[in-house]
């Protein structure tokens, strides 16, 4: 993997891997799944989840009528969502590959695609963006959906002061009256205007009585995707923004989540 690979934050199992809809189940993204409902809707039972990571939208979307294609790069992923259908079924059926925005080929086309919760931001490069939108349109019905989930551009270009990058790190028991605990600490955050990507440094570790029993650094990255290289997108592949929104429910800013129908 690269500088220019933001999936590998997520690449093997680790404390941030393992417990991630718990670490990264962050406020600003509340109502998401409620939206990428009503965004599927009654329009068709295709539907395209792409970079689904843990398979959380993919499995709350699931029902009969709908037939639901997931797949993300993180063979961690890839096999906890499929070891975890066969536990627990999901309400609908739902199939789950390992393939990168970058380069995936389905033979099918779709009423509905979603990249949710910042999957599109982990494509670093400019060019790998281009060339994974061109593939989401590409598996697309004429008269399609995808809806872009990315976090605020101008968020992850902004100096962010200690203070702040402080009041990131946290403990918390990892059960109730348990003796397994968790920290977070915010190391630093940095974003490389020449690259476009906001790099942020983070350790985890796990306690027990007091005691490290698990200490691990990563680097999590983000592209700061603009509306404006989404809209450029959009009509280089002759598709159309329908609606631009700044989070899923109201008093939220800090998010963009970009709606485009393809012609």
């Amino acid at each position: 993997m690269t500088q220019d690979d933001g999936t590998a934050f997520y690449a093997r199992e680790s404390i941030a891997t393992s417990l991630y809809d718990r670490l990264f189940a962050a406020p600003s993204i509340d109502g998401d799944l409620a939206f990428y409902d009503a965004f599927c809707g009654d329009a068709g039972s295709r539907i395209l989840d792409a970079a689904c990571g843990t398979g959380r939208v993919a499995k709350y979307l699931a029902r009969p009528d709908r037939r639901i294609v997931a797949f993300d790069s993180s063979p961690f992923f890839v096999a906890g969502l499929r070891a975890e259908l066969v536990r627990r079924p999901a309400a609908g059926p739902i199939a789950v590959g390992r393939d990168r925005l970058e380069s995936f080929r389905l033979p099918d086309r779709f009423d509905r695609v979603i990249v949710a919760y910042y999957g599109f931001a982990h494509v670093l490069s400019a060019a790998d963006r281009a060339a994974g939108f061109a593939r989401l349109l590409g598996h697309l019905r004429p008269g399609g959906r995808l809806v872009i989930h990315v976090p605020r551009h101008d968020l992850l270009t902004r100096p962010v002061p200690e203070a702040e990058l402080a009041g990131l790190s946290y403990e918390a028991a990892l059960q109730p009256d348990g003796p397994l605990r968790l920290c977070q600490d915010v190391e630093a955050m940095t974003f490389d205007p020449a690259r476009g990507v906001r790099s942020i440094r983070l350790r985890y570790r796990t306690l027990r009585d007091g005691r490290v029993t698990r200490d691990e650094r990563l680097v999590l990255q983000y592209a700061a995707v603009t509306p404006d290289e989404l809209a450029d997108l959009a009509r280089r592949h002759d598709a159309r923004i329908l609606r631009t929104l700044s989070g899923f429910r109201s008093g939220v800013d800090s998010e963009t989540v970009v709606e485009i129908e393809k012609r």
